[in-house]
């Protein structure tokens, strides 16, 4: 068979990239059992099946779906989050513990468009954060809040909305942020074209002291 003509499938991945051994092993066990050619990890932490059979895959997507974490429901496409302080020398503040807060958000319609988060323990940004629809980045003084960043080919660096916050301000901001990109867009729209259309000034005018 051609490498045209193979399919392959992509399943929800883990949380925020991490996963315990014995997961893993699991994972690993069931790929080697179904004979599947070539696994990757995307960016989007999501598992790509690559090079199977279309009708081979249903019951390894049964199989492996339980391992991993169920496609997000509340709008949030991932939320990528650093080792931070917990694991990394460089890091100044517990990303994961922040990130893993990130993900509880819900929204009681659905957003837009994709959101993609990214925090970041520490200024050196190895999640990508500026060019997020959500980037949080790490000081000693506390969080940077950031909005409106895309990494396509359409690339935007988002903009700062606030700094020196702490988890459960730059929580509650993030949700504001996103609560204003969804009360003020009708269609299908990116927050970086958003912000494109709607000056820093109002968004900060919106979602500051309120």
């Amino acid at each position: 068979m051609s490498q045209n003509e193979k399919n392959f499938g992509v399943i929800p991945g883990l949380n925020m990239g991490l996963f315990k051994p014995e997961t893993l092993k699991q994972i690993i066990d069931t790929i080697n059992r179904h004979e599947v050619p070539m696994t990757k990890i995307t960016s989007a932490q999501r598992l790509a099946l690559l090079g199977m059979d279309k009708d081979k895959q249903k019951q390894l997507l049964s199989e492996l779906t339980p391992l991993l974490r169920p496609r997000p429901t509340n709008g949030v496409t991932y939320v990528q989050a650093c080792p931070g302080s917990q694991w990394c020398k460089f890091g100044v503040r517990d990303a994961l513990k922040l990130g893993a807060e990130l993900e509880k958000m819900s929204f009681s319609e659905p957003l837009p468009g994709k959101v993609k988060i990214g925090v970041s323990g520490c200024r050196m940004c190895c999640t990508e954060a500026r060019v997020r629809d959500i980037g949080i980045i790490a000081s000693k003084k506390g969080w940077t809040l950031i909005f409106g960043g895309n990494g396509g080919n359409n690339a935007r660096i988002g903009d700062v909305v606030a700094e020196a916050l702490n988890d459960s301000e730059v929580i509650d901001l993030a949700r504001k942020c996103l609560d204003y990109y969804q009360q003020n867009t009708t269609r299908k729209m990116r927050t970086a074209r958003f912000m494109e259309m709607t000056s820093i000034d109002e968004l900060k005018r919106a979602v500051l002291n309120t």
